[in-house]
């Protein structure tokens, strides 16, 4: 059975064991879909030491440090006793640990780097990102049109061995439509929900004028904007001011508790979002567990999860046009039968079991190169 060791280096500060898992579960839950399949064990570092096998997968905790230059030797010498075949680092931001790794514990071990939609450094950082990349074997990417930046910048080589895999899922559960509406308040003929920051990333303007003319053909439509930071909500009110339809049709949720959300995935029809860049894109996989239809930017981590907006609805980033476009012609749709279609392709492709097989497929191809 290949060995394989899931290792992170960022330091989870003020948590405890179960709280760190309990907190990460999109990004470990496919853990348990593994078993006799993979030898797997997580690595992780914290401002404590522990040994513990949480929900039947081992779980080991290393003191460390979250500045750049902090290298834990503890840890490596741990991983150079468990003889892993594969080594998968989380994050392209830990390139002088990455070199302290293969120098430490040799070439015995493949190190696959798995991408988190962290961007390339620059200067000194920049230069050991690009060296520790010559010691790795491969890249995993939610998709692979994520890697062209660190392949510009010279960073990864432009042959490298990349493969695709989501980096996490959920466990949401689409929730009676009709109830769900009634608990979150939701009405309208045809509702919108944005869940996101409201940052220039995310471009909420882009949003709004987009569905400021939407509701020229279809003024009883509703958009809920629940966000979690508001950089950008002096911007998004001042928009309304000018417009009293979009007020009075647009409402600012603001923050919901996590058990919530479901509900309001499902009681909206359509999941919209202006993304520029994401690694992956946690809210939209949520959304689509829910059965609610994506209306979102083609960049490669949504074309990826949309199955290249076969489940959903694409446009380009910061295209006010295209979304006005799109929006009217999605306009009368039977949301109902693209509701079942969305819940389908989340439920064949988008699940933990999805993320464990092809995380597998991945090790077993890696062992016999």
């Amino acid at each position: 059975m290949i060995k394989l060791v899931d290792l992170n280096y960022h330091v989870h500060l003020n948590y405890h064991s179960g709280k760190v898992v309990e907190s990460h579960i999109p990004a470990l839950a496919f853990a348990s879909h593994l078993k006799n399949k993979l030898d797997l064990s997580f690595i992780k570092h914290a401002e404590f030491e522990e040994h513990n096998v949480i929900q039947g997968t081992p779980y080991h905790f290393f003191k460390g440090g979250n500045k750049f230059w902090s290298v834990t030797l503890k840890t490596h010498q741990f991983i150079r006793k468990l003889k892993p075949d594969i080594v998968l680092i989380q994050g392209l931001v830990f390139p002088l640990q990455v070199i302290f790794l293969r120098l430490f514990c040799g070439k015995s071990f493949k190190i696959v780097i798995q991408h988190h939609g962290e961007l390339p450094f620059s200067g000194i950082k920049g230069w050991l990102q690009k060296l520790s990349c010559r010691l790795v074997d491969s890249y995993i990417f939610t998709a692979a049109g994520n890697a062209l930046i660190w392949k510009r910048r010279n960073i990864i080589k432009p042959d490298a061995n990349i493969f695709e895999l989501l980096e996490a899922s959920t466990e949401f559960k689409n929730q009676n439509k009709q109830e769900s509406k009634q608990r979150t308040g939701i009405t309208g003929e045809t509702t919108f929900l944005w869940v996101g920051r409201l940052n220039a990333n995310k471009d909420p303007l882009t949003v709004l004028t987009g569905f400021e003319q939407y509701l020229d053909i279809n003024p009883g439509a509703k958009l809920y904007m629940i966000y979690q930071t508001d950089d950008m909500l002096n911007e998004v009110i001042n928009k309304f001011a000018s417009n009293q339809l979009l007020a009075d049709a647009v409402t600012l949720v603001g923050k919901i508790p996590n058990h919530e959300l479901p509900y309001w995935y499902s009681a909206a029809d359509f999941y919209i979002s202006g993304s520029h860049k994401e690694g992956s894109g946690y809210a939209l996989l949520e959304a689509m567990a829910c059965g609610c239809i994506p209306v979102v930017t083609g960049i490669p981590s949504y074309k990826k999860i949309t199955g290249n907006g076969k489940a959903g609805f694409l446009y380009p980033p910061g295209n006010t046009g295209a979304l006005i476009i799109l929006l009217n012609s999605i306009n009368g749709l039977n949301r109902e039968e693209l509701s079942v279609a969305i819940l389908n392709h989340f439920n064949q492709n988008l699940t933990f079991k999805n993320i464990a097989n092809d995380l597998f497929d991945i090790c077993s191809y890696l062992m016999r190169k």
